[in-house]
């Protein structure tokens, strides 16, 4: 398991910080930097398999010693990726595309391979996953998330970033309360609405 000890510091376009890691016994193993672990983790796949950013001091939530990459090949870890992206994506036959929010059955996480140097397949989630499995990834790397559908795209974007980006979004693509058409609950059934608050929740959890 894998505590941060030290403040976080801007490089690079990249959080950075100092990691102490722990086994499954809670036996402190060392304090690393994100370079090290990374290197740990092409052979000691347990360096990476639960992580959680949380205060100095504090353990490890039990939720993250579940956390599943469902989409990362054999021999492949999550450090081994420099950024990531969001997108909606749907079931074409047994063939995954992106697509427009409202569209999609779920949610796909891809990651920028920093050696095969293109984008690949990270994680799947559902709607109710997508928040806390975005927010781990982060926790973990450092790294910044971007968005992307068939209609529009946010680049080199911190979790923070997107949630506004979302919404600014949602305001824009919604009818003006003073329109005729206006409703309500407009804002609510926006198809991004409920990945923004997901997005939300998991940053909120963080910050206590």
């Amino acid at each position: 398991m894998l505590r941060n000890f030290d403040d976080l510091t801007r490089n690079e376009g990249r959080w950075l910080n100092l990691w102490g890691a722990f086994d499954v016994t809670g036996e402190y193993l060392g304090t690393f930097t994100l370079d090290e672990l990374r290197e740990k983790a092409q052979v000691k796949a347990k360096w990476v398999s639960a992580v959680q950013y949380l205060g100095a001091g504090q353990r490890i939530d039990e939720a993250a010693l579940a956390q599943d990459w469902n989409g990362l090949p054999s021999g492949t870890c999550i450090l081994d990726f420099t950024g990531f992206r969001v997108s909606p994506v749907r079931d074409m036959g047994g063939s995954i595309e992106v697509c427009d929010p409202g569209e999609h059955a779920f949610w796909s996480v891809y990651g920028f391979h920093r050696e095969a140097e293109e984008w690949q397949i990270v994680h799947d989630a559902l709607s109710d996953d997508i928040g806390e499995s975005l927010a781990r990834i982060v926790d973990l790397t450092g790294e910044l998330v971007e968005y992307c559908d068939l209609s529009c795209a946010y680049a080199n974007t911190r979790l923070p970033d997107l949630v506004d980006l979302l919404s600014q979004r949602i305001l824009d693509e919604i009818p003006e309360q003073s329109a005729d058409a206006a409703r309500d609950d407009d804002a609510d059934n926006h198809p991004l609405t409920y990945l923004r608050e997901q997005i939300l929740a998991a940053i909120e959890k963080r910050r206590g």
